[in-house]
């Protein structure tokens, strides 16, 4: 039974901050969605999105960096998008956008840092050098990618 107790004491110690951060991440995400924030860039999505292909890279990244789930980016900037899209082609490259800036910078507040963290025995700080540099780097250059494809398409 000791063995039992210090198995899961353990898992414990590990999973813990990963239930919290998913925990707290879906908080604030509800928070955000449901803010005046929300509102506010429906009402100047025209404007905002002179930027093109970008909006829905940045508007994603942007929540994905502020709360840390991909999945709240991922829905929340859909529902703000939707209703701007037109042809089929534009809806794609907009999703792979969105997809793109939703896995950009996980950090601390991303459930999926601390996966990657604690699985690859990794503290905090070499977690920021490695899991948060590369999923930067990942989302630019799929954005890029989206950004060439769009100019083809």
């Amino acid at each position: 039974m000791s063995d039992f107790y210090n198995i899961t004491n353990e898992t414990l110690k590990t999973v813990g901050p990963i239930l919290f951060v998913t925990a707290a991440g879906g908080v604030l995400g509800k928070v955000i969605s449901s803010s005046s924030m929300v509102a506010f860039i429906t009402q100047h999505a025209e404007v905002l999105s002179a930027v093109g292909i970008f909006f829905p890279f940045l508007l994603a990244a942007i929540l994905k960096t502020a709360q840390g789930s991909s999945t709240v980016a991922i829905t929340t900037t859909a529902g703000i998008i939707a209703p701007l899209l037109g042809a089929p082609v534009k809806t794609v490259l907009c999703v792979m956008a969105i997809g793109a800036g939703a896995m950009t910078v996980s950090h601390a507040n991303d459930s999926y840092f601390w996966v990657v963290t604690n699985f690859g025995d990794m503290d905090p700080e070499q977690g920021y050098k490695t899991q948060t540099v590369c999923t930067l780097i990942m989302g630019i250059a799929a954005m890029v990618e989206i950004f060439i494809l769009s100019l083809i398409l």
